[in-house]
């Protein structure tokens, strides 16, 4: 009898502070709102639906509803990663490990875009107290709805991450099982390995081994479907909704600032594209914060877990490839250990989360030199995180050196 009343207690204790914390309360009821306007006044949910990208979307849960439907599709036997009728001419860009692990179809979407965002409000709970404040206002912001309202698997990676740097703290191998889950499901989380490097040196060593071992038979079972994956990954405008190291460039190139420009004599002037210079400029521009990251990274201290783990993430993202805005969830793991930081850092990270809805603020003469403002943070912000990153990773090398060195040292006095 005791134990049940215990759990009782425990499981009254877990609903009543899930919903008392404000930074749980006020985005749930923002999200019952919006379902309630979806319902009873859908002309404006479909003015707010239209804030990130500019695309009215009648329907919520759009990215799980097409996950859900690759699933379907795939086990009627349909090559998913080309275009397809079953897939309404649309392509899946996910692992293909993913589609093994997708036993629901379409209908199910509605259940699972609702326990998503659910999910996730219930994962706020487990962040430091600390900067309470400032990451409300990151999670009411425009880029986190626009996850929760497309039910994009992102707010399921950012669960996993949350609930991975919380069971490394106590139980560690369990927390790098998560993080090789979701790196198994979209790729990215690979960034989050970087946390093995705390582990002590016997301990590093075998994990590594054994995340590499994992890793091959991955590749080897896996690697076509990932290649073709990758290959379809999506790469839009650069002026809304994305971010990522490619986007100044690509802006100027779409600008015609990059392109080279011609006259021709029936159809007048001619730009001629200006792709691979972007490209090349940005990876200038990522070699030159990089170095920069190096230098800040020499007046960084302790590094905490979240504030790792959002800082891989995220600097990884940026470099690797375009992202769409609501990646960008994962800055809110940062915004507790920067609350404690400098108070422009934290404006830029929250400047960046609602950076769509100012945008839709301002008139048209203003959108080119918020645009630019935009781009300028995004890098600022990239280079102070891949401090962070840059900062954990030499002390935690020097470390692993040290222990290797004392071995060394304690096997010569005892041969």
């Amino acid at each position: 009898m005791r134990v049940g009343n215990n759990s009782v207690l425990r499981s009254k204790s877990f609903f009543a502070s899930f919903f008392s914390k404000k930074e749980v309360l006020l985005p749930l009821l923002v999200f019952l709102s919006f379902c309630l306007l979806h319902h009873f006044f859908l002309p404006l949910y479909l003015f707010f639906t239209a804030i990130p990208d500019g695309v009215r979307k009648p329907v919520p849960f759009v990215d799980l509803h097409d996950i859900l439907l690759a699933g379907a599709c795939w086990r009627h036997g349909v090559d998913v990663y080309t275009p397809s009728a079953c897939m309404h001419g649309g392509v899946f860009n996910y692992s293909p490990f993913f589609l093994r692990l997708l036993p629901f179809g379409p209908r199910d979407t509605l259940l699972g875009g609702v326990l998503m965002a659910l999910g996730f409000f219930a994962s706020l709970l487990l962040l430091p107290k600390q900067g309470g404040g400032w990451r409300l206002a990151g999670v009411l912001s425009p880029a986190v709805y626009y996850g929760i309202e497309q039910a994009n698997f992102d707010i399921v990676i950012f669960v996993m991450t949350v609930v991975g740097v919380v069971l490394r703290r106590r139980a560690g191998c369990f927390a790098y099982a998560v993080f090789g889950l979701a790196a198994a499901l979209k790729f990215y989380p690979i960034a989050l390995f970087v946390t093995v490097l705390r582990e002590p040196r016997r301990r590093f060593i075998a994990l590594a081994g054994l995340g590499a071992a994992i890793g091959l038979i991955f590749l080897v079972v896996y690697g076509e479907g990932v290649r073709a994956a990758i290959h379809v990954l999506p790469s839009g405008t650069p002026f809304r909704a994305t971010f990522g190291r490619i986007d100044l460039a690509r802006g100027l190139n779409w600008l015609h600032i990059l392109t080279a420009r011609r006259v021709d004599a029936l159809t007048g002037p001619v730009f001629t594209s200006g792709e691979a210079v972007a490209q090349a400029l940005s990876w200038v521009m990522s070699a030159a914060a990089i170095a920069a990251s190096a230098l800040l990274a020499r007046r960084r201290g302790v590094v905490e877990p979240f504030l790792l783990a959002g800082s891989a993430v995220t600097v990884f993202c940026f470099y690797a490839a375009q992202n769409v805005e609501y990646r960008a969830v994962f800055l809110l793991l940062t915004l507790p250990a920067l609350a404690r930081s400098t108070r422009w850092l934290r404006v830029a990270v929250l400047v960046l989360l609602w950076e769509a809805a100012i945008r839709a603020c301002l008139p048209v003469s203003l959108q080119l030199g918020f645009w630019l403002l935009r781009e300028a943070l995004w890098w600022w912000v990239v280079i102070e995180l891949g401090a962070v990153v840059l900062a954990f990773v030499t002390a935690e090398v020097a470390r692993l050196r040290r222990e290797g060195l004392l071995k060394i040292d304690a096997g010569r006095k005892n041969p």
